[in-house]
């Protein structure tokens, strides 16, 4: 069975909805992403927090478009191109502003593989990052746990919900445990080639109205960034307290190819984002 990985992350795209606070209007909405200090504190996060989870992955075959605007202003315009230079699974796509689902769906759908049996759609943001063998766990599960639910109903999603927040409040890194269903990172979404929809078309808290899933928490899976330009709330109460720097450091270099030390040392030498 042939499984294609695909993935997309949305970089400070600009597109009508999509965001949960932000402004509506479009040209204040552009102000407050391209903001010089919020853009800083979004490429430090994708340096030192997204690629390396990305670079280390121990199953090579996936594909990864990162989506931004296509006003997408310099220098961070180049800075993204320079990061991304060398990861030949990631590749850099700029659209014009639209309407958020109707942005994104074609680009996920013009790199679907119409040979493949099915496709594993996930989406990350650029604070987020996955395990290094999330690729090849996506391939496993599905074989293993998924199969005969998509078999059955044609589609199925596999959630793996323990992993980690990372928060970066002012210039502070702190690392916490914490298990939740259907948070975005390592969500994965199994859907045939044809299929007309893309994972950024499913509410990510409503699937299970939309298909039938698996839950797996024998691995740490994730690391969802909280910080001060995040656009969701900070979910406080579902964290536990946070882990030694010593085990911090152990975990995220373990698990995620992540330099926790050196992350740290970026984000209090950071502008502040507001």
């Amino acid at each position: 069975m042939k499984i294609q990985v695909l993935g997309v992350c949305r970089f400070s795209l600009l597109v009508q909805g999509g965001f949960q606070r932000m402004p509506e209007d479009l040209e204040a909405r552009r102000r407050v992403l391209y903001d010089p200090a919020r853009l800083e504190s979004r490429v430090l996060w994708f340096e030192h927090v997204f690629l390396p989870s990305i670079r280390a992955q121990t199953d090579p075959d996936f594909t990864l478009t990162v989506v931004t605007g296509s006003d997408f202003p310099d220098p961070w315009r180049g800075r993204l191109q320079d990061l991304i230079a060398g990861i030949p699974q990631i590749e850099l796509v700029f659209v014009p502003p639209h309407v958020h689902r109707d942005a994104c769906r074609p680009v996920l759908c013009t790199r679907t593989d119409p040979k493949a049996d099915v496709v594993a759609q996930f989406r990350l943001d650029d604070d987020d990052a996955v395990a290094v063998d999330f690729v090849r766990r996506i391939r496993r599960d599905f074989r293993t746990f998924a199969r005969p639910l998509y078999e059955a109903q044609g589609l199925v999603s596999i959630d793996y919900c323990r992993g980690f927040a990372l928060t970066g409040f002012g210039a502070r890194a702190a690392l916490h445990f914490v298990s939740a269903p259907l948070w975005t990172p390592a969500l994965t979404v199994c859907v045939p080639p044809s299929h007309e929809k893309s994972v950024l078309d499913y509410p990510h808290h409503l699937l299970f109205r939309h298909m039938p899933g698996i839950s797996l928490n024998d691995r740490l899976m994730f690391v969802r960034g909280f910080h001060d330009s995040n656009d969701s709330s900070f979910p406080a109460r579902n964290l536990s307290a946070p882990i030694a720097p010593d085990e911090a450091a152990d975990w995220t270099a373990r698990r995620f190819g992540i330099d926790f030390d050196r992350f740290s040392a970026a984000l209090a030498a950071a502008p502040v984002a507001g």
